[in-house]
């Protein structure tokens, strides 16, 4: 799938962002990137601008083939009073403005990154597309509302569309909860949890990246939606144990107990309801012991991918 045109990346100095403008700059497309700050990276020209702002997705998409929109706001909380407006501007009106723009300017394919969170939190038994919306939180509601007006263009206007959905991604550079749990592990100060043989699903940053563009240019890709995982299924224990191992450290000799941790849960979400700040409830145990597991064989069986990588495959590039 190589080309010669020219390709638009919101988002494009992020995590994903850099991966996936280095994949289409090898592949011949003139990447056009747009981010909030101005850095080097794998693009052709770079823009910088809040797109949240009025007009500034005019002119965006002249002589543009393909839209990859992956700038949005993500489900880390800022507890800001302002959270759903910026949640609502980020990933539901820019949305909408990028295609009001890009239709007229003769955009063909345009591409959003999605997430698990706009179906909920997920359980032991893998969740397919075809399983039912219940997001439940106000990140997972406004991405499937974007979703929406993704392929509501593509059926009214003949656009190429389509949307991807992840789990959590891991791989080089990795920021967030992944990156405090390999540092805490690695200062032997992350607690020694147990074994609930819980399921949850993961994939690589550069297996999104490949996976973006096969849906952007495959046919079949066309008004669908696709998840994309790394097509293995780790408990809480093994991405501990698999940590411990990059880090060459021995494998933990004593655990918590799942009953003490489930009495603490139950302790903290009674403080929380008399208005007690307290760091762990049933939510943090179900974010730390809980499934969140889905299935990838779609865009396998569809459109041919395969996944690349696995997390002890990358764990050794991620340990910094």
């Amino acid at each position: 799938m190589s080309g010669t045109g020219r390709v638009l990346v919101t988002g494009a100095g992020g995590f994903l962002g850099r991966p996936l403008c280095s994949l289409l700059k090898q592949k011949g497309y003139e990447v056009h990137a747009v981010d909030m700050q101005s850095s080097e990276g794998p693009w052709d020209k770079l823009t910088v601008a809040d797109l949240t702002l009025p007009g500034a997705c005019e002119g965006l998409c002249d002589g543009v083939e393909a839209v990859f929109h992956l700038a949005a706001k993500t489900h880390a909380v800022s507890r800001s009073p302002n959270e759903e407006k910026e949640y609502r501007q980020l990933n539901v009106d820019l949305t909408r403005d990028l295609i009001y723009v890009a239709l007229p300017a003769g955009v063909r394919r345009f591409v959003m990154m999605s997430s698990v969170k706009v179906m909920g939190e997920g359980g032991f038994e893998p969740q397919s597309e075809t399983a039912d919306l219940r997001p439940d939180s106000i990140y997972g509601r406004t991405k499937m509302e974007a979703e929406c007006l993704v392929h509501a263009a593509g059926a009214e206007h003949g656009l190429h569309t389509c949307v991807l959905r992840a789990p959590l991604i891991y791989g080089p550079q990795v920021k967030g909860n992944l990156r405090s749990m390999i540092s805490a592990i690695g200062k032997d100060i992350f607690p020694p949890l147990p074994d609930t043989r819980n399921r949850r699903s993961l994939v690589d940053v550069r297996d999104v990246a490949r996976a973006l563009v096969l849906v952007a240019f495959h046919p079949g890709a066309s008004g669908r939606t696709y998840l994309v995982t790394d097509g293995h299924w780790y408990s809480t224990h093994e991405i501990i144990e698999l940590i411990r191992a990059a880090l060459g450290k021995d494998p933990q000799r004593w655990h918590l107990p799942v009953a003490a941790l489930r009495g603490i849960a139950a302790v903290g979400d009674s403080l929380r309801k008399a208005g007690l700040p307290f760091p762990f409830d049933r939510t943090v145990y179900h974010k730390m012991l809980g499934s969140a597991c889905y299935s990838s064989r779609a865009i396998e069986e569809d459109l041919g991918f395969r996944p690349e990588y696995t997390l002890d495959k990358s764990l050794p590039g991620m340990i910094i």
